[in-house]
């Protein structure tokens, strides 16, 4: 004869008062699923990928797209719309293969590349102002510079005489070509009169001038912001440049 523990006898009465109609199964299958369903992800906006693209637009002027990023990718380009257009690259950027490609089919032209921002670190000017240009100061925040204001013409020729050759200088005054003029009397000063229809490439490769003066008019925020960071190479000076003896005949 068969004896049942204690034990036994327990589960047995728990089984029998746990006895679920399949109309409650049922329910616990379904809560069960709904707990395992994934949690929606939150939706994307149709042009979150492209805005982040789009971020590493230095400045769109007329025909001239200037970027920032590092890696220029066919993405890259088709978000900033480059086709046909011409586009300026930091130095030091990747152009993928597939950003070649793109400026293959689409007719994209290359401009010379803009200096990178490693470069620019250690090499932060000083924008002296005799009349104020707030574009170029919003520029010149960009690019990591600083902004003087002084009091005249004469004032700011005196200002870039003090600093000259402790860090790049850009000379704002209502006549850019009497500056130059004043400050290159000094040997060691290569001071050029620029305007917004100047080659900047040009310019820095032939002269490598130590100030550039400049007036407010005609400027954009992506040429200004182009010259600030041109000026911020090291510059040893152009090749085969001779300064006059003192006193000799130009």
């Amino acid at each position: 004869m068969l004896r049942h523990s204690p034990e036994i006898g327990v589960a047995n009465r728990q089984s029998r008062e746990m006895k679920l109609t399949v109309e409650q199964v049922e329910e616990i299958v379904r809560s069960v699923l709904r707990e395992l369903q994934p949690v929606p992800a939150p939706p994307v906006a149709p042009q979150s990928a492209g805005n982040a693209v789009v971020k590493q637009v230095v400045a769109v002027e007329s025909d001239l797209i200037s970027l920032s990023s590092l890696v220029v990718t066919e993405a890259v380009l088709s978000a900033v719309g480059a086709a046909g257009r011409t586009v300026a690259l930091p130095r030091g950027a990747v152009l993928t293969p597939s950003g070649r490609d793109y400026l293959r089919r689409h007719g994209v032209r290359l401009a010379s590349r803009l200096p990178s921002a490693e470069g620019q670190a250690g090499r932060a000017g000083l924008v002296i102002q005799a009349q104020r240009l707030a574009v170029l100061e919003s520029a010149a925040g960009t690019a990591g510079w600083s902004v003087e204001q002084v009091s005249g013409e004469d004032a700011a020729v005196g200002r870039v005489l003090q600093l000259h050759g402790v860090r790049p200088l850009v000379c704002v005054t209502a006549d850019p070509a009497v500056a130059a003029c004043l400050l290159n009397r000094r040997s060691d000063v290569r001071a050029a009169a620029v305007s917004d229809r100047v080659d900047l490439q040009r310019l820095m490769d032939r002269l490598q001038p130590t100030v550039v003066c400049l007036d407010g008019s005609g400027w954009s925020w992506s040429q200004l912001l182009r010259l600030l960071r041109m000026m911020s190479v090291v510059r040893t000076g152009p090749s085969g440049w001779r300064e006059a003896e003192q006193g000799a005949g130009r």
